[in-house]
């Protein structure tokens, strides 16, 4: 069963924004068919794929003043997003 995992988010030495997911549950194919496929930086580790997002300030999801206050909400937020993402791109897969 797919699982994300927001594993660290911030802001790198060029000022772009970016965000760190762990997909755990894939299977060997769906991992393969992720890593040939989805944009952004990706590697296995241990069974679980990576991604790492980047963003510009204006569209990275913990830039607004609520995300400092309610970070655990925007979080899962993410994670959601990310599941359903990722679940909806594996469907190509078939």
């Amino acid at each position: 069963m797919l699982n994300v995992k927001v594993e660290d988010y911030g802001e790198t030495d060029d000022e772009m924004h970016y965000v760190t997911y762990r997909a755990s549950g894939l299977s060997d194919e769906e991992l393969e068919f992720l890593l040939n496929n989805l944009e952004g930086e990706t590697v296995v580790e241990d069974g679980d794929l990576f991604i790492n997002i980047f963003y510009s300030k204006k569209f990275f999801p913990f830039a607004s003043d609520d995300a400092h206050f309610k970070i655990d909400d925007f979080i899962k937020r993410e994670e959601i997003e990310m599941t359903y993402f990722i679940a909806s791109f594996l469907e190509d897969m078939k």
